[in-house]
């Protein structure tokens, strides 16, 4: 096979390492940018300096060949100054810049900055490059798909090997949030694959769709509820338009009824899901035992450890027993905590009412020794411990709102701990909406406010906003956080790419992950966001048929 070593091909080479490092290498990002970085600052120099002879030739030759790299550098940087979409895009990391003048913290600030120097390079780089052509844009998604199904195929291993408690464990490369918005946005390229038939052949068409079911699948051994729920959405945007556009009234019509049928099932799912953690079955005490099969009293607690599975977690409990028996088989106390920080005694009831027992001596004898490992690591039910049940996870949230609810803590659960974290957030928000705290404080502006608002959360728990917009306005005040809506939208108004597939897609998974994650804090989402946002406004040629190679 002939590999091409034109500067063209080189970067195409290196953008494809630099898709396929996403889902699978923090090094392999930092290194293909610096590989991409110093191919851009050679291509279209042309080094070649004829008749430079002599004892002064080589001299000569290096002055030359700087002289042409200057020259080919300053023409880039007019082309991007002369791009307005390009230069709405760049501003995104200026604005982080100029943060730092009014900073503190400027250790943080600079480690920020790092970390998010893909929002500054690759936007810079691609948009004074040549873009590629539609087939190698086609290879470059194909690339970026086969990696997020290779890290799949790690993360199954894991899944197969060793004992997961935390389905969130199975992403060994990036967060699993972040690993899931790659999975969301390779499901909807190989759906473009399939509806286009870009891949006519049955073997072809067969491995696409194969590959959608098994994303699909994965994003539920996952249990990633962001990316279900920006997959369903996704999904339901497309379906819309679809309808509208269909010319078929009959299947027009079908479509409409089946995306009705699918609302009402998961509504009707939902609605008995939450009754079974609202409501449980009436008690007569009177019919209840009173004491264990030794002799001890039991109590019957409906107030303080709420309803699951229609039940109340309380009944037959006996505090006495269980800590006799816990202590005979654990070396944590059963009044101190579990390794996630929780009472530990509440741990046991709840793992010991998810398995059908009583809260007594007995209860604890019939734990296996892996079940009392579980315990201790902060597994609260039994459920959770099975793989493919995103109901667990459902129930997860439910308690933690549950015990929220009843009790102001949020600790339990990382769905009630974001909004812990959006309430602080609001509340550094009221006293520095008009500048922010600049680029490197932010961390320090938690710790305050978490002290000054009485936050019950732990301080292994106290984290930023977890919601992009949120960190935005606390860092820049209300200015920064509408200059920040203007990047997002701007670029690709101007561009027109809100009627480009591929551009609605990525741009409905990200802003939608915005919401409930600090996507640009991390090198992984800094960089998901920076190279397909620039890709697809700027790194394809224009005019030219996706059909063509």
């Amino acid at each position: 096979m002939k590999i091409n070593t034109d500067a063209s091909s080189l970067m195409f080479y290196t953008l494809v390492l630099l898709a396929i490092s996403i889902p699978l290498s923090e090094f392999g990002m930092s290194i293909s940018q610096f590989i991409l970085l110093g191919i851009w600052i050679f291509q279209g120099s042309g080094t070649y300096a004829a008749g430079c002879y002599g004892s002064n030739g080589k001299m000569q030759r290096m002055l030359f060949s700087i002289r042409n790299i200057l020259i080919s550098l300053s023409g880039k940087f007019r082309m991007l100054f002369n791009n307005p979409a390009a230069m709405v895009v760049v501003s995104l990391y200026l604005l982080h810049v100029a943060g730092t003048l009014y900073s503190s913290d400027l250790n943080y600030a600079l480690k920020d900055l790092r970390i998010k120097l893909p929002l500054l390079s690759i936007p810079v780089i691609l948009a004074t490059s040549p873009g590629i052509s539609a087939g190698r844009f086609r290879k470059l998604m194909i690339f970026f798909t086969l990696a997020v199904f290779t890290g799949t195929l790690a993360s199954t291993y894991v899944l197969l090997t060793k004992n997961v408690s935390d389905p969130r464990d199975l992403s060994i490369f990036i967060s699993h949030i972040r690993f899931s918005l790659t999975i969301c946005f390779a499901i909807f390229i190989l759906i473009y694959f399939l509806i286009h038939k870009k891949y006519n052949h049955k073997l072809s068409r067969f491995i696409i769709a194969a590959g959608i079911l098994w994303f699909l699948l994965f994003l539920f051994i996952l249990e990633s509820i962001t990316g279900i729920f920006i997959t369903g959405l996704l999904t339901l945007i497309f379906l819309g338009y679809y309808i509208f556009t269909v010319r078929g009234q009959l299947l027009r019509l079908s479509v409409a009824v089946a995306g009705i049928i699918l609302t009402v099932a998961s509504v009707y799912y939902f609605r008995s899901f939450v009754k079974d953690f609202t409501s449980a079955s009436p008690v007569d005490f009177s019919t209840l035992d009173k004491y264990t099969e030794f002799g001890t009293p039991y109590i019957h607690d409906t107030c303080t450890y709420g309803i699951e599975n229609g039940q109340f977690v309380g009944l037959f409990l006996c505090p006495t027993e269980l800590r006799h028996e816990w202590n005979k088989r654990s070396k944590l106390s059963y009044d101190g905590v579990d390794k996630k920080g929780h009472e530990l005694n509440y741990t046991l009831i709840r793992f010991l009412h998810s398995k059908g027992y009583r809260k007594d001596a007995r209860g604890v004898r019939k734990l296996t020794d892996a079940e009392i490992r579980h315990i201790e690591n902060g597994v609260a039910n039994a459920d959770y411990l099975e793989n493919f049940n995103l109901k667990s996870r459902f129930e997860q949230i439910a308690m933690g709102y549950s015990n929220y609810i009843r009790h102001g803590d949020p600790n339990a659960s990382s769905v009630m701990q974001r909004f812990e974290y959006w309430k602080t957030s609001i509340h550094i928000v009221k006293k520095h909406w008009l500048t922010g705290v600049g680029t490197g404080d932010l961390n320090d502006a938690f710790y305050k406010a978490y002290n000054e608002t009485g936050s019950k959360l732990q301080e292994d728990y106290r984290k930023r906003s977890h919601n992009q917009f949120l960190a935005i306005f606390i860092a820049f005040g209300v200015f920064g956080l509408a200059w920040f809506l203007f990047t997002l939208i701007y670029p690709a108004f101007k561009l027109g790419k809100f009627s480009d597939y591929y551009y609605v897609v990525f741009f409905i998974i990200i802003f939608m992950s915005m919401l409930t994650e600090d996507t640009l804090e991390t090198q992984a989402g800094a960089t998901f966001f920076a190279f397909f946002n620039a890709l697809l406004l700027f790194g394809r040629r224009r005019n030219i048929d996706d059909r063509s190679d």
